[in-house]
């Protein structure tokens, strides 16, 4: 019987021990929650050296400047749906996360949304 209450202490460290170890590995594999780089933008969603889509929500093509920032020029504009190539970023200025990318073969940047909606979305492979 001696023996017995000898291994209890044992046990309950073992016990505490597996339960730390299992809590810890539980926070480590949980998702990271998005951020805003720069509020009022929303949390930033696209991902570097990835595919990205212009969303189809609002039909207005979106521009592509040649700067981070409203104040730069207008390169080009990227059509609803039209896909393009994340390079770089998130840049923050004037209230908007800019993403470097290219489109066919054009490289500027992009606001990724605003405080209401998302102008670009991830589009990875598949």
């Amino acid at each position: 019987m001696r023996r017995f209450y000898g291994l209890i202490p044992l046990a309950v460290v073992v016990f505490l021990l597996v339960g730390a170890t299992a809590k810890s590995f539980m926070q480590a594999t949980q998702p990271p929650t998005p951020t805003p780089v720069c509020a009022p933008a929303p949390p930033s969603r696209l991902i570097l050296r990835e595919r990205a889509r212009v969303s189809m929500v609002d039909p207005r093509p979106l521009r592509l400047r040649d700067g981070p920032g409203t104040d730069k020029s207008v390169i080009a504009q990227i059509p609803a749906s039209g896909m393009l190539y994340v390079l770089d970023g998130p840049n923050c200025n004037q209230n908007y996360a800019w993403y470097r990318v290219e489109f066919e073969g054009l490289a500027g940047w992009i606001a990724e949304g605003d405080d209401k909606a998302y102008f670009v979305e991830p589009y990875p492979p598949g």
